[in-house]
């Protein structure tokens, strides 16, 4: 065989192996993208209700890893903290604040929770539940203002530990929306830094840092997947479980059990609970792979 046959078997040989491997990657992509963009049913082993002590209308639920106990905001301005078998340990009202949505920094175990008409956070002291200060997200990023006034407002929020950043970690907030025509406003999670370290006024102000609209409407709930490094979005209106990476990548999408479901929490340990607006807090083993 000729020199200049060698090289053209060798470089068809090449051509055909990169082209393989590009229809290969090509197809697992498109597989990726279906399997992000199709809803399959969540894998979970049902434990039931909590439930001990009925609370009116919870709006957002968290897990607290020091006092290992669940604190919940309702609708009428109040958070409860209970015991991970649903009996009542304390509540407090938070001056008829619309609160929608609770979580904590498990570094220093202070609560945070999110005010739906002001857009803002209000920092609170689990042991009972006062407020020691507040923070005002402001409402626009990149010239769109995402949290419009007069408009749902932030349903949910979750803080995301970081060691590395100057504030110890970002919250995200999901704000509500029930339509995904341009002109109304965004349903969208936005990433926010406050100055938790950096400033020690009673009042301070927060800043939309990154924000993902989002194609489904009505984010109710919001949680961070520690082990995962991902958060996790629920619809109460579709039943949907939503996995989000923070690059803003949809990894996976779950139909939901239940009704009615606006919080949501995973405590690290293997089990999700979520809070549903008639009262109930559901426990399920949660069989997600990661």
């Amino acid at each position: 065989m000729s020199y200049r046959r060698v090289v053209l078997v060798f470089a068809i040989t090449i051509v055909s192996i990169a082209l393989v491997y590009f229809l290969v990657q090509m197809e697992q992509s498109v597989r990726k993208e279906t399997a992000a963009s199709r809803p399959v049913p969540l894998p979970y082993n049902w434990i039931g209700s909590i439930t001990q002590s009925q609370i009116a209308e919870p709006s957002g639920i968290t897990y607290h890893p020091t006092r290992r106990s669940l604190f919940l905001a309702d609708d009428s301005g109040s958070v409860h903290e209970v015991s991970l078998e649903g009996r009542l340990i304390q509540s407090g009202g938070l001056n008829e604040r619309d609160i929608e949505g609770i979580t904590v920094n498990p570094e220093t175990g202070l609560l945070y929770a999110a005010v739906e008409d002001d857009e803002a956070i209000l920092e609170l002291d689990p042991k009972d539940l006062t407020i020691q200060r507040e923070f005002r997200i402001g409402r626009n990023y990149k010239g769109e203002q995402l949290l419009r006034k007069g408009g749902m407002g932030i349903e949910a929020i979750a803080f995301v530990p970081d060691a590395s950043h100057p504030e110890g970690g970002t919250f995200w907030v999901g704000n509500q929306s029930f339509s995904l025509k341009a002109k109304d406003e965004p349903s969208v999670v936005c990433e926010v830094v406050v100055p938790l370290r950096s400033a020690t006024a009673k009042q301070a102000d927060g800043a939309i840092i990154r924000a993902y609209k989002m194609d489904f409407i009505d984010i109710s709930g919001l949680a961070y997947d520690t082990q995962g490094d991902f958060l996790v979005l629920i619809s109460d209106t579709t039943n949907l479980l939503v996995e989000l990476k923070r690059e803003g990548t949809v990894l996976r999408q779950y139909l939901l059990p239940g009704d009615e479901q606006e919080g949501i929490v995973l405590d690290g340990l293997g089990y999700m609970y979520l809070a549903q607006e008639n009262g109930k807090i559901i426990k399920l083993a949660d069989r997600r792979l990661r």
